[in-house]
């Protein structure tokens, strides 16, 4: 510690631009003002930190930082992005601190004079580092105070230490004996469990900026305790408790998801690697970015979703680069043009995975998810490493969240006809003239999908053909319509899955032959009633298979209780931890070789 009469405390704020599960996160706004300013401005209130500061990196990406630090007069530190300890050294350096409180960027509600009580308790017991004492509880996080000592010992005995590298006072806990910690006694005010109050997420943004507009609260004036209050009186306010705070030590990193979407693809592909993003990001804590091949308007719900998103070729070239901008951890394909064996086999990633394919460059691959349909159940793997893993319970479906109960079947009941985001096939207003045959005892509802050509004419001609026809247009998530049909008509494909998993009895109208054999297992199964090839099945035929399946209730109950038993929709949260559990795997398989 310094000689000098009295210690210099100073706030480190590590922050980047390069988050993984938020991009630029730290200059988005909240309350009008970046999340950046909320955090400098909070530790402005302390008493004993004399002076606050960013660390940052050298990346361009951060010259934004630099430009906040300028524009509000706070010090900002540069240092090499993959070493974060070596940047809160720089800092320490530059600021000649004797104390750092090192602060996450992610915490908008930080409280002065709760880190003034843990900057005091770990001084008066001449400690090195501090936590609350055993047993403690608070709703408080994102700052760690530590002296500069403990920081010297970090950089000359525990610098190559990942732990210690990226999370820097994350290694005291992990290794409680390496300096003195002091035990902060509990604090009151803050004395209670809150759950995440940080910003990770689009969700946890959201939340924050909800959170202020009930307070009806400006930038900088919310103080945690209002928080709680509130949080108590309105639980329900609370809509990022699905998220999950990364763990220490938990693999992270960045996957690269590479699909196929919109025009003749359909948005299908698109749909269920959302699904799996939000499962990557909010449960297990990794950082996602797509590369789509197909038209630009299936870069909509991506970046909607909070991802980033570019359009790419089917070529291995423009893969190649999107890899070389990125550097992912994980490749993920979900794609029916793209690289070959030999093209997946040359790309330069730690990991690659597959849904869904049998084209031979899954044969590359690490690891593959599939559901069980014949196709799937042939396939050869001889002279591959990679591990297949076939079941209903790896079916990936494009809603985010566990199918909710249907409601009981009625006397009038619903008929939903999906034929895809783009229907490229154009049945939806054929089957509409196909089914004015049948007397109108039913309510039947037509999906526009929003790549449907003249969408906004077969809409008017289907209105006009039935009174008892309806149309459902410009819905992103048609989770809805499922938990209210009674019965669908569908055209084969992530649709036929998300029905099952709502327990809906379907009809199924296939494109193609691979269609028409992944649809047998689903009549296998009794979720659903095959019609064969769209194109060879008979306008009568598809107008009186539904006229019997709505007279049919037993039918339809014993589909219903099928399609919820066999497919939970639990596909996406179960193929993200599988995902980073085999990546952490691996990463300490080759941490351990190159121990050895």
């Amino acid at each position: 510690m310094s000689t000098r009469e009295h210690l210099r405390i100073v706030a480190v704020i590590q922050a980047r631009m390069g988050s993984t599960r938020l991009p630029g996160k730290v200059l988005k706004p909240v309350a009008g003002q970046p999340l950046l300013w909320h955090i400098v401005h909070r530790l402005k209130a302390s008493h004993l930190i004399e002076e606050v500061a960013v660390a940052t990196t050298t990346h361009p990406r951060d010259d934004a930082i630099v430009e906040f630090g300028q524009l509000h007069g706070v010090t900002v530190v540069r240092g090499p992005e993959d070493d974060v300890l070596a940047r809160f050294a720089r800092a320490a350096e530059v600021l000649d601190a004797d104390i750092i409180v090192r602060v996450s960027s992610d915490a908008p509600f930080i409280d002065a004079p709760f880190i003034d009580h843990l900057v005091a308790s770990m001084i008066e017991q001449g400690g090195d580092y501090v936590l609350l004492e055993e047993g403690a509880v608070t709703a408080h996080e994102g700052v760690d105070p530590f002296t500069r000592r403990a920081l010297d010992k970090l950089m000359m005995d525990a610098h190559g230490d990942a732990v210690a590298r990226e999370h820097v006072t994350g290694y005291f806990k992990l290794h409680p004996d390496f300096v003195p910690i002091a035990r902060a006694k509990p604090f009151p005010p803050l004395a209670r469990e809150a759950g995440r109050l940080t910003i990770d997420t689009p969700d946890d943004l959201a939340f924050v900026e909800a959170v202020h507009a009930r307070l009806d609260a400006k930038a900088g004036e919310a103080s945690l305790g209002d928080l709680l209050l509130l949080l108590e009186r309105e639980p329900a306010l609370r809509t990022n408790a699905h998220v999950k705070q990364k763990q220490l030590g938990r693999a992270g990193g960045l996957a690269l998801i590479r699909c196929d979407g919109g025009g003749s693809f359909g948005y299908g592909h698109v749909k269920r690697m959302v699904a799996l993003a939000r499962a990557l990001r909010d449960r297990e804590g990794m950082g996602v970015a797509f590369a789509v091949n197909g038209s630009d308007d299936a870069l909509v719900p991506i970046r909607r979703a909070g991802f980033e998103a570019e359009a790419v070729g089917p070529d291995i070239a423009a893969l190649r680069r999107a890899m070389n901008a990125r550097s992912p951890d994980m490749l993920v394909l979900d794609c029916r043009e793209g690289p070959s064996r030999e093209e997946v086999a040359s790309l330069d990633a730690d990991m690659v995975a597959v849904v869904d394919d049998a084209s031979e460059r899954r044969l590359a691959a690490d690891i593959a998810y599939y559901p069980p349909v014949p196709q799937a159940e042939a396939l050869d793997w001889s002279g591959s490493h990679c591990l297949a893993r076939i079941g209903w319970e790896w079916s990936l479906l494009g809603l985010s969240q566990t199918p909710p109960r249907p409601k009981p079947m009625s006397p009038r009941p619903t008929l939903l006809v999906a034929m895809g985001g783009s229907d490229p096939h154009e049945l939806t207003l054929r089957i509409a003239r196909a089914l004015t045959r049948l007397d109108p005892v039913f309510r039947a509802r037509f999906v526009i999908g929003p790549g449907m050509k003249d969408r906004e004419k077969i809409a008017a001609a289907i209105v006009k053909l039935k009174s008892n026809f309806e149309t459902i247009e410009g819905a992103d998530d048609l989770a809805t319509e499922y938990a209210c049909a009674d019965l669908a008509l569908a055209a084969f494909g992530v649709t036929a899955y998300e029905l099952a998993s709502y327990g809906v009895p379907a009809l199924y109208l296939c494109l193609t032959e691979d269609h028409a054999l992944s649809a047998s297992a689903f009549e296998y199964a009794g979720m659903g009633i095959s019609l064969g090839l769209a194109e060879q099945a008979a306008d009568e035929r598809i107008a009186k298979s539904v006229l019997a399946l709505l007279g049919d209730a037993q039918r339809r109950r014993e589909m219903h209780q099928a399609g919820r038993m066999t497919i939970d929709g639990n596909g996406a949260a179960r193929i993200a931890a599988d995902l980073a559990a085999t990546l952490a795997a691996r990463r300490g398989l080759s941490r351990a070789k190159a121990a050895s």
